[in-house]
């Protein structure tokens, strides 16, 4: 007997296998609009780059700071002359030095400074007046008080003749002009000086 009525299951149609379904993760492997993180190799070398400026910006400050430092330590014509310390010298003179030599430098240094053009006859210089020496070694220094010494006040030496004092560097003067006889002119030295006081000279005999 043939039956007329509809079969009770109805097939549906399924969905394809990886079908898109609104609101699910994208599949593996397909392309993502957030930007891809920096590679570790790029990391890498962008902190050792940032490293290496660091380093150089930190020695370059100190090259500067050393050479500033030692300008105001050391003088450059008397290599190895420190401020604050003392040291036996022996200077070469003529009697008319205690007149002709002169500095001229706005520095001051502990109440010590130059003369300028300031006329150095009568009594002669003043105990913090600055005049230009030279040692028997021909190193060139600024120095006050050398002619309050009582061997200084005693008739000098003809000719030339040589002192030994105690060399107190007070400073360092930078570029003074100076003159080796009363009626030249002063001459700027283009290099750093000491600057100190003598003390204690007394003439070899």
């Amino acid at each position: 007997m043939r039956s007329d009525s509809a079969p009770h299951d109805v097939a549906t149609p399924t969905e394809g296998v990886g079908a898109e379904v609104p609101g699910s993760n994208p599949p593996l492997g397909a392309p993502s609009d957030v930007p891809p993180e920096m590679s570790v190799p790029e990391r890498c070398n962008t902190l050792m780059l940032s490293f290496v400026v660091f380093f150089l910006i930190c020695f370059a400050v100190w090259v500067v700071s050393a050479t500033k430092r030692y300008r105001e330590e050391y003088a450059q014509v008397t290599e190895g002359w420190r401020v604050g310390t003392s040291r036996m010298i022996e200077i070469t003179l003529v009697e008319d030095d205690k007149y002709g030599l002169a500095c001229a430098s706005d520095q001051v240094f502990w109440g010590l400074q130059c003369a300028g053009n300031r006329d150095l006859r009568g009594t002669g210089p003043e105990p913090h007046i600055l005049q230009p020496y030279n040692t028997t070694s021909s190193q060139l220094f600024l120095g006050a008080g050398l002619w309050s010494s009582p061997d200084l006040k005693e008739p000098l030496p003809r000719g030339r003749f040589t002192v030994v004092c105690n060399y107190q560097i007070k400073g360092v003067a930078r570029s003074p002009a100076i003159r080796f006889g009363q009626r030249g002119a002063f001459s700027p030295l283009r290099k750093t000086v000491t600057v100190g006081t003598l003390t204690e000279c007394m003439i070899p005999r």
